[in-house]
């Protein structure tokens, strides 16, 4: 691959990072709103990303075109540039609570006013400052290096180190570790231009668009990591909420006070924002906690008994004795919630773990779904006593259905 088919690919990768980052941006936006420091972080990476797109050629020739202060987008790119160092720059000392706004955008605009007046002062014809007509050893490139590196390095480091101190959060260090690499990847970039200027040779100039376009990508993937973890968590929520939906359906039905809101179809509870979706899920499992809660003293303690005693002859395994013991006992409360028989409070059934987490919650709702199927829970029957009962004249319960006469 010779110098210039590796500029026309770093090109092109350097138009879909850009195109990709600002996407990305944008789709953060909702959610950096409620955050300051994730505003912040959006703000600086929002300055980043400018300074990515006014160096794309179809940008710049945009630019020229337009604006005379942009010719060969020079002065623009250099003082968009400088700006966005400093919104980097301002995020950084925001993250270690020693922001001084007036100590960052008063010499920034120091350094853009001092870049302007060194670029005519070379050249007052030329429009800008290029690297033919301005020498290395030039003031103006030594202040356009250092106003970059000010900004990236500190906050390659300050992401490095903070993603390191996350090490119980896998997802905030790896996107931490990303936006540091970003950044380090922008403070290569202007050390290879320094390089350049030093040295001359023509395949570092080949470089500079792939070492821009590996700046956006890795700063994609870091503002953009997010997103995929919403993204993931909404599909497994959904699918917990389809897989739930029998289970919640019949406690529902039996039980109708613990819905919070109007039972809703199958395929309506899952359209929704990531938000709402996760909140319907957890009020789903609410609904089913409370269900199994009312349902508990709708059996006797001899049914549970019987039900434990059930289980345990038949040698389940110990992840699958709570879920089928619950199955059981349910699926007698429902019989006798159906028969319209008379609660009574019931300190033996067991409505499974609690305060454990949502995963855990759902964990266990599904074992005892998946229990309702298995032939030791469909061949539990009631013991002749434990039958649903109602209350006689005088106070006492009696069976529902009378015993069955023997012949003698």
């Amino acid at each position: 691959m010779n110098l210039s088919s590796l500029y026309q690919l770093g090109s092109r990768a350097e138009l879909l990072g850009a195109l990709a980052l600002w996407v990305v941006i944008f789709l953060r936006l909702p959610t950096a709103r409620r955050s300051h420091q994730q505003k912040m972080l959006l703000i600086a990476v929002t300055g980043l990303a400018g300074s990515i797109t006014v160096y794309l050629d179809p940008v710049s020739a945009v630019l020229n075109h337009t604006f005379t202060f942009a010719q060969s987008c020079g002065l623009f790119m250099n003082a968009w540039g400088v700006l966005s160092s400093a919104l980097i720059l301002d995020f950084v000392l925001a993250a270690m609570a020693r922001r001084r706004p007036w100590l960052i955008y008063g010499p920034m605009t120091v350094t853009i006013a001092a870049l302007v007046t060194l670029n005519y002062t070379v050249d007052p014809h030329a429009g800008c400052v290029n690297s033919e007509a301005v020498p290395w050893y030039s003031p103006f490139w030594w202040l356009l290096v250092a106003a970059h590196l000010v900004g990236t390095i500190p906050c390659a480091v300050l992401c490095v180190r903070y993603g390191r101190q996350a090490r119980d959060d896998r997802p905030l260090r790896t996107g931490l570790v990303l936006l540091g690499a970003g950044f380090t990847s922008s403070s290569l970039f202007w050390c290879v231009v320094l390089a350049f200027l030093l040295t001359r040779p023509a395949w570092l100039g080949a470089l500079f668009p792939g070492n821009i376009s590996l700046t956006s990508w890795l700063m994609t993937a870091g503002v953009g990591l997010p997103l995929v973890l919403t993204a993931q968590r909404t599909v497994r929520d959904a699918k917990v909420m389809w897989q739930l939906y029998p289970l919640w359906r019949d406690l529902v039905e039996a039980v109708p006070q613990v819905a919070l809101d109007r039972p809703r179809t199958r395929v309506r509870s899952l359209l929704g924002s990531p938000h709402t979706i996760h909140l319907r899920l957890y009020r789903q499992v609410i609904e089913i906690r409370d269900a199994l809660l009312v349902l508990q003293d709708y059996v006797t303690p001899e049914t549970t008994e019987h039900a434990r005693r059930h289980i345990t002859a038949h040698g389940l395994r110990e992840e699958q004795v709570e879920p089928a013991f619950t199955a059981c006992w349910l699926h007698a409360a429902l019989e006798a919630r159906a028969a319209a028989g008379t609660p009574r409070p019931n300190p033996l059934a067991s409505a499974g773990p609690r305060d454990d987490g949502l995963r855990s919650e759902t964990d266990f709702l599904f074992a005892v779904l998946r229990a309702r199927t298995l032939p030791v829970v469909r061949s539990f029957a009631l013991p002749a006593t434990a039958e649903p009962s109602t209350p006689d004249r005088t106070g006492q319960h009696v069976p529902v259905t009378p015993p069955t006469r023997t012949n003698r």
